[in-house]
Formats: C-alpha cells, structure tokens, sequence
C-alpha cells in the first residue's frame, strides 16, 4: 500500500475512535443555516453500482449505496419484492426516458413518510410507482442525481466538512421541517398547556396560501396533525404557534421586540409559502404581545415589528433578487441567519416544468460560501481576499448546509429511532409525557455540509481534504451512533452553545433532545477538528452570485417574480 493510502486509512480509523472534540463557546461570530430543498445522501450524492446494494463512496469514508430492497413494478402492473438498483436523473428531476417525459417528484407527505418507512422494513419507496407501462421496471425514488449537477457541493463536502449521519427530525415535509430548523418543534403551542396539545405535531403542510399568520386565522384540518401514536388527524386550532424560537421569546418582549439579544435575519423569497418559518410565530408575524395589535397584519407595513427588522425579502426596501449577498456585500451579516433559497434555486425537484430545467442550485450554495470565505468585489468592507475576509479570517462564520426532509427519494440508512412501532429499533410504545417526541421523531437521512476556518482535515501536503463525521472504515459503516449522529436539533442547540444563549423550552423541544446532546458533548463540535484557522479553499461553481441578484438578466426571463415549492403534498 502507498504512504498516502496508509496515511488516509490511520487517519479514517483514527476519526473513527477519536472522543468527541470540545470548541469554545463564541468561536464563531456569525452562523448561517442554509437550507435546501428534499434530498437524501444516497440520491444527491450517490452513483450507480455493480450488483447493488453496495457502497459506493464519492470519497473514502462517506456512507453512500447505491440501490436497497423494496417493491418494484412488474409487466403486470404488480409490485415485486427485490433489490433495487439506484438510476441516474438530473438535479431537476427531469426524467426524458419516459413515455412522456416529466419531472420526477416522489411523495414526501407524512403519510408518504410512514409508507417508505414501512413499520421499520424502510422498503416502501415505490408505493407510487405501480405503473410498468411508464416507468418500465424501475422505480424513480430509487435514483442518484447526475454528478455534473452536484460539482460545487461535492467540492464543499470534499474540502470542509460532511456527515455521514445527519437526520431531519420530523417524518414529513417541507414545512413543519422548517418550523423545527426555526423553534425547534411544529407543536402547537408552549409545553405543558392544559390541553397537552404540546404533545401533538403538525404533520403534514397547510394549504399553499395559508402558511402564514393571519390573525386570529381558525379553520379545522389544515394542516394535519399527528399524535404520539404517529396516527394523523384534525384539530381545530390556529395555525399559528404561540411558542418560542432559537431568536425569539414571548417573555423577553420589550418594547414590541420579542429578541434574545442576538441580531438575526431570515432570508425568505416570499410571504404565504411553506418555508416562512417566521410567520408561524405570532410574536414575530404582528407584534401578538403588544396590546395595539389588533387589525396588525403579517409582512405588511401593518405587520409586526419584530418583521419587519428581521425578514428579509428579495426585490423589497433596495435588496436584490438575493438579499443575502447584498447583506454580505454591505457587511450586515447578522450574528444568526437563515437562508431560503427561491424555488428556481432549490433543489426541489421543478414541478411543471415542460423541459429539462437549468440546475441552480449548487451555485447558490457555492457562491453563498465563496462570498463569506473570499470576500466580495467591489465591497469596501469585504474586499475579495483568501487571507483577510472579513468573515473568514475577523469575524470566524460557520456555514451549515442541510436539507430541510427526504423529498420521497430513497436512502439506505434506517432512522435514529422512530419513536412509535418500530421493530428495526426495538420500540413498541412511546410514553409521550416522558420521552420526546412520540409519533413524530425521527425522519429520514439528510446531507449536511459544514464549513468554517476550524473543519477539515491536514494532508501531508500541508493542505486540507474533507472532514468526515462517523466515517466508514473500508466499508465497514459502523459509526452511525453518538457522537456522530445529528438532527436539526443539534444546529440549533450548536448555535445556543456557541452564542451562550439557553435552551429554547428543554426538554420539550429539538435542541435539547438533540442525538448529540448527551455525556457533555457539544452537538456538532466533532466538525471543528483544527485549532487554528485554515485557509479558505473556493468552491467553483457554473453561476456567479450576480446570477442570483438579479435572476432575470441571468436567465435571459422578462421578469422574475419570487415563488415558493409546490404544496409538497402531492404524490407524482
């Protein structure tokens, strides 16, 4: 074996066994969530393989395979128990080998969610794609987007930072993921309410115009919910939650601002849509505890204040297309920030579309890094530098990049513990007044990349490759347990840590129930390996970040106007 192998397999085996790593508190002044839009490991970052299901990794370490068991269609139009070998589709989910080409948007509701989880067997993926004569023997959510779309983020993962284990928290769609990213629940209200409504989720999203904050709003069924049973059903409650967030508490209200002392901004494409985490806050959304709050409307100039200092949306009050680079470009980057991308920059698969979409996605995210970490020209504050960005090298920023749930597509790695009947973990029952949770944790495997001055790992070259969290040795993937496991939970309650903020409401939110959050460990601090600050490395990337500011000229549009995803709910 050559040095180098030797050197990168003591290195993973080492990684393997190393304790968790420990990080001062305050290392970074600034932490960026970034999230995109329902992916798994296995299909954004995967490949084909020969027979499967087998390891296939981009890099050694990496927990990717390439296909699994489940049902697949039949020339009857029956469904067969087999392995399934995973495809190739482009990031748009366009798929031209159809009998009439389509977009490929697998079933990502909650009761999609329980029926690809199939009572712990996870081989229910192709409960939607009964229909030989157009799909052939195939199954499109078993499927692996094509490299050439995905270059900036394997670039990322290959220089910074990748978990092989890194789970949604929720088993659902796309906006109680962002409820949890954003307050660290989707119940309904604070804990311990006299109605233990505390103990229920929202499940499913509400309907495409109604995930806002409309005061006083009360209307039966929208959207579902589901009990510690894991069994949905409807209430007749507001949509909108009275609880607190990471940012925001009911109780610190001064003077209409509901702040916890750290400045923070969600960037968000528009009002109405199911990734407007903020709306669902009535504190935020219109001011809930002013006593002049009556006829307050959500993101109007009527609206709360809290609002209007913190949302951030494109083409309003002299932001671009993209308001996060013109906050990085003017050196306004809040201490904690949340970055929703506009449905033409998501990966979400792009739902009516007639052809083949334009991928840009991994762009956004690339250009979002290269931005903090080289500085922006023509920014007097943040001139373009690899050795003196001001938030690379002055200002230490972290940027998280995750995915917000599975979006149908299949993946090979069971959840931590779905914490209703599960026979792959052992639970027969949930006592929901003592276990978190009940019903309704955990998802499915997400990505999640990591990037910051302190994640990576030293070569012999005295450069830097990926740091790999729970790393397989060869293709032994054993690590998937603490402290290499990770939710939602364990972003928000890194950002407590490092900003010295309390948890939200332990010990009924995601913070605290975090998988890493237990013996003393700081959830994520195994991606903060080095004690000195690396060198920023460029991602490359198709599109520069001018693209995004000013989406129409790039795309050669008349116009662009700001969307949201679909409802989500849909099945293909």
């Amino acid at each position: 074996m050559k040095t180098a192998a030797k050197a990168l397999v003591f290195l993973i085996a080492l990684a393997a066994t190393a304790p968790a790593q420990t990080i001062q508190p305050g290392t970074f002044k600034h932490i960026i969530i970034v999230v995109q839009e329902n992916r798994t490991p296995d299909n954004l970052f995967g490949s084909s393989g020969y027979p499967c299901p087998m390891e296939v990794p981009f890099e050694p370490g990496v927990d990717i395979v390439d296909g699994g068991y489940g049902y697949f269609p039949t020339s009857n139009n029956q469904l067969q128990y087999g392995p399934i070998c995973n495809t190739a589709l482009p990031l748009s989910a366009w798929d031209p080998n159809l009998a009439k080409p389509k977009v490929i948007d697998p079933d990502h509701a909650h009761t999609g969610w329980a029926t690809d989880f199939n009572g712990g067997n996870q081989d229910g993926f192709c409960h939607e794609y009964e229909n030989y004569s157009v799909y052939g023997s195939t199954c499109p959510s078993y499927s692996f987007v094509d490299k050439s779309d995905v270059q900036p983020y394997l670039a990322i993962a290959t220089n910074y930072g990748w978990a092989n284990y890194m789970f949604q928290t929720n088993e659902g769609p796309s906006f109680p993921a962002h409820q949890f990213l954003f307050t660290g629940t989707s119940a309904p209200v604070a804990p311990k309410d006299s109605n233990n409504y505390y103990l229920d989720f929202v499940a499913e999203n509400p309907n495409f115009n109604d995930s806002g904050c409309p005061q006083g709003f009360q209307q039966s069924g929208v959207p579902a919910w589901v009990g510690p049973t894991g069994n949905e059903f409807t209430m007749p409650f507001d949509e909108c939650y009275a609880h607190d967030s990471l940012v925001t508490a009911a109780a610190d209200c001064t003077s209409n601002d509901c702040d916890r002392g750290f400045s923070w901004t969600y960037y968000t494409p528009t009002m109405g849509i199911i990734w407007d985490a903020p709306a669902g806050i009535p504190e935020v959304c219109y001011q809930e505890n002013d006593v002049n709050n009556a006829g307050k409307v959500c993101g109007t100039v009527n609206g709360g204040q809290e609002w209007a200092n913190h949302v951030r949306l494109p083409d309003q009050n002299g932001y671009s297309d993209a308001p996060i680079f013109d906050d990085l470009f003017k050196c306004k980057l809040a201490a904690i920030s949340w970055v929703i991308p506009d449905s033409q920059w998501s990966d979400h698969p792009q739902d009516g579309a007639k052809t083949q979409p334009t991928v840009y996605g991994p762009s956004w995210v690339g250009d979002i890094v290269d931005a903090v970490g080289n500085g922006m020209t023509g920014s007097t504050c943040n001139p373009p530098s690899t050795t003196n960005a001001k938030y690379w090298v002055q200002e230490p920023t972290l940027i998280l990049i995750v995915w917000d749930d599975w979006g149908g597509w299949f993946d090979h790695v069971p959840p931590i513990a779905a914490l209703q009947e599960n026979p792959q973990t052992g639970y027969k029952s949930c006592d929901p007044t003592s276990q978190w949770g009940c019903g309704y944790t955990s998802g499915f495997r997400v990505p999640l990349l990591v990037v910051s001055p302190y994640t990576g790992t030293p070569s012999a070259s005295s450069t830097y490759t990926g740091y790999i969290s729970g790393p397989c040795v060869g293709n032994n993937c054993n690590n998937n347990k603490f402290p290499y496991q990770h939710d939602f939970g364990s972003i928000l309650r890194f950002t407590e840590y490092n900003f010295g903020m309390p948890y939200i409401a332990s010990p009924s939110y995601a913070d605290y129930n975090a998988p890493d959050n237990q013996q003393g460990n700081v959830p994520l601090s195994d991606f903060f390996p080095l004690t000195t600050a690396r060198p920023f490395v460029s991602i490359p990337t198709p599109k520069a970040f001018t693209c995004f500011q000013h989406f129409a000229k790039c795309t050669g549009a008349t116009t662009y106007v700001p969307t949201g995803p679909d409802d989500d709910n849909e099945a293909d």
